[in-house]
C-alpha cells in the first residue's frame, strides 16, 4: 500500500493527483481510467479543502492500495474534520437545464459515477471515504465520432456543436453576463482583458461560467482578429455529460485547473501588491520623525509623536522641525482618502509645508501659500486638513493656524485639558484664494498642547459609537504633570480600551508637545 499526506491546502492538489497519476502507470491502468481516477479523488480532495476544516489547519491522507494482480484499486482519503458521508447527498437531475437545477451535488454524482464502490466510515473522529474501482477495458478508451479536439484534450461530438463567426473587434460576451454556451476557437483568436490572456485556435473557453453555481461569465472576451467557433450551449452540455460521463469529467478537471490557475495568479498579484504597499508603508514612516527625543541637547520643551495607519498606507503625517536657534514648528494633517494615493498626497504636502515654514513665514501665510500651490494641479480633487504652530522656545509664543483641522487640547492647569479656541479655516486644496488667520497664545512653563488626527475622535466600538471629543478630554485630564509620551500612551490606551478589539476605520495620530521654559544660561565668573 502506498499512501501521501498533505495540508488540506489547493496547492496540494496537484501533488495529490501526481501520487495517483504515478500510481495508476504502476498498475498499467489505461490513460482513461487513470484519469478517471484523478478526477474522482479531485472531487474529493477539493471537497475536503472547501468544506472540512471551516476553523482550522487539516491535513488530508490518500491511501492506494490495489487487488487481484492491479484488476482492482482501492483508495482511501481520510481527514479529521467536519464529518460527512456522501452516500447521504441525493443525486442531482441530469435531464433537467442549469436554470432549473440545484445548485450542487454534481461533482458527487462523478464519484459515485466513476468508482464502482463508494463507501464511508467515521473512526476515532475521522472520516475515511474508500473507493472501489475496477480496471476497465481497452475498448473503453473509444470516443464519440467526428470530435472536435481542444488544446486541453477535450472531445465534442461536431454534430452537437453550432458554427459561429465573429469580425476583429466583436465582442462575444462581457463579465456578468449569463453563461449560456462554450465556444470552441476553430479560427482566429479572442482576447480576455480582464484577466489579460489571449485564447488562439483550438482553446476552449466558457466553461467555468457554465459550471459555476452562479452561471456568469468572469471575465470579457473581444474578437483579436477575425473568428470561427463552434459552440454548444450550456443544456446540450448537460446532456453530454449524461451520455458520456468521461466528456464530463474531463470538462470538471479542466475547469478545476483553471480555477486553481487563476486563484495562484490573483494570490501572487495579492502578494505583489502587499509588498508594494509594505514598501510604501516603510517609505511613508521613514518620512516622519521617529527618533524621540529628538533634540537632546534643547531643555526648552520636550515632544513625542505617534502615527498608526488604518491600512498598510495612510494619509496621515505629521512633523516638527527647528525653523531657527528659537523657533520651533509643529504641524499635523490628515489627507483625504487612503493607502497609496493619500501617501503620496501626503508626502507632497508634507514637503510643501515644511518648505514655507523655513522661509520665515507666518501659520497663516504657510497654509494659504500652499493651497494656491495644490489648487492647480489636484486634478483627483483630494485635500488635506493641516494645524500648523510655530513656538517661541524663549518666551512660550505660541503661533498658530487652522486648515480645517480638528482642534488640539491645551493644558490650563494641573490635570487639566481644554480645546484650543481660534478658527477652524478651510481645508487645503479645495478652494482657490482662501485667507487663513493667525492666532497667538502664549504658554506657560510646564503646559502642553496635544494635537491629533479625527481618527482618535471618531474611532469606534463595537456599538458604532464614537470615542468623542470629550473622552479624549477626559483621557488627558487624567494625566496630571504626565511627559508627552506618557500623555500618547494615556490617550491610546483609552481608545484601545474603548474600541475593545474594533478594527480601526481612520488613521490614528497624536502629537504631545511640552513648554519647559527657557534655557538657563551659564554665568562664566
Amino acid at each position: 500500500m502506498s499512501s501521501i499526506c498533505l495540508p488540506a491546502r489547493l496547492e496540494s492538489l496537484d501533488d495529490f493527483l501526481r501520487f495517483v497519476a504515478e500510481r495508476s502507470e504502476e498498475c498499467g491502468l489505461t490513460p482513461r481510467r487513470s484519469r478517471e481516477i484523478q478526477l474522482a479523488v479531485e472531487e474529493v480532495v477539493v471537497n475536503i479543502i472547501r468544506h472540512a476544516y471551516p476553523d482550522s489547519p487539516g491535513d488530508i491522507e490518500l491511501r492506494w492500495r490495489t487487488e487481484g494482480d492491479g484488476a482492482r484499486v482501492t483508495v482511501e482519503v481520510e481527514d479529521s474534520g467536519v464529518p460527512f458521508d456522501i452516500r447521504t447527498v441525493p443525486e442531482p437531475d441530469l435531464k433537467a437545464g442549469l436554470a432549473e437545477r440545484k445548485i450542487g451535488g454534481l461533482g458527487i454524482h462523478f464519484i459515485r459515477t466513476l468508482a464502482d464502490r463508494v463507501d464511508y466510515r467515521r473512526e476515532n473522529g475521522k472520516n475515511i471515504l474508500t473507493l472501489v474501482l475496477d480496471r476497465r477495458r481497452p475498448e473503453a478508451e473509444a470516443g464519440p465520432s467526428d470530435p472536435l479536439t481542444t488544446d486541453d484534450g477535450l472531445s465534442f461530438p461536431f454534430e452537437s456543436m453550432t458554427r459561429e463567426t465573429f469580425k476583429k473587434g466583436d465582442v462575444l460576451f462581457k463579465a456578468g453576463d449569463v453563461a449560456d454556451k462554450m465556444f470552441y476557437i476553430a479560427r482566429g483568436s479572442l482576447r480576455l482583458p480582464e484577466i489579460g490572456k489571449v485564447v488562439k485556435e483550438g482553446g476552449l473557453i466558457g466553461e467555468m461560467g457554465i459550471l459555476s453555481p452562479f452561471q456568469t461569465r468572469t471575465a470579457s472576451a473581444v474578437c483579436e482578429e477575425d473568428l470561427e467557433t463552434f459552440t454548444i450551449t450550456k443544456d446540450d452540455v448537460i446532456r453530454l455529460f449524461h451520455q458520456d460521463s468521461a466528456l464530463a469529467f474531463q470538462l470538471v478537471h479542466l475547469s478545476i485547473k483553471r480555477f486553481i490557475e487563476n486563484l495562484r495568479a490573483e494570490t501572487e498579484a495579492k502578494e505583489r501588491i502587499q509588498s508594494e504597499l509594505r514598501i510604501a508603508r516603510d517609505i511613508q514612516a521613514a518620512m516622519l520623525p521617529r527618533v524621540f527625543p529628538p533634540f537632546p541637547d534643547r531643555t526648552e520643551f520636550d515632544i513625542f509623536a505617534l502615527m498608526e495607519p488604518a491600512k498598510e498606507v495612510g494619509g496621515d503625517f505629521y512633523d516638527f522641525f527647528l525653523i531657527d536657534d528659537k523657533r520651533l514648528c509643529v504641524l499635523v494633517g490628515d489627507v483625504s482618502g487612503k493607502g497609496v494615493p493619500a501617501a503620496l498626497f501626503m508626502a507632497i504636502c508634507k514637503t510643501l509645508l515644511k518648505t514655507e515654514a523655513l522661509n520665515g513665514l507666518t501659520p497663516a501665510d504657510i497654509l494659504a501659500r500652499v493651497n494656491r500651490t495644490l489648487i492647480p494641479d489636484n486634478e483627483t480633487m483630494m485635500f488635506v486638513t493641516v494645524f500648523v504652530l510655530i513656538l517661541d522656545t524663549e518666551t512660550g509664543e505660541m503661533r498658530y493656524a487652522n486648515g480645517g483641522h480638528p482642534p488640539p487640547l491645551v493644558s490650563t492647569g494641573p490635570g487639566r485639558f481644554d480645546f484650543l479656541a481660534g478658527p477652524t479655516g478651510t481645508i487645503l486644496g479645495a478652494v482657490d484664494g482662501v485667507a487663513y488667520a493667525t492666532t497667538t497664545r502664549t504658554l506657560k512653563p510646564g503646559d502642553a498642547i496635544f494635537l491629533y488626527s479625527d481618527g482618535v475622535t471618531e474611532a469606534m466600538n463595537a456599538e458604532q459609537q464614537l470615542f468623542s471629543d470629550e473622552r479624549l478630554k477626559a483621557s488627558l485630564s487624567g494625566g496630571a504633570g504626565e511627559a508627552p509620551d506618557g500623555l500618547i500612551r494615556r490617550a491610546r490606551e483609552a481608545v484601545r480600551a474603548f474600541a475593545a478589539g474594533t478594527p480601526p476605520s481612520d488613521d490614528i495620530t497624536m502629537v504631545a508637545l511640552e513648554f519647559r521654559g527657557p534655557a538657563r544660561k551659564m554665568i562664566r565668573p
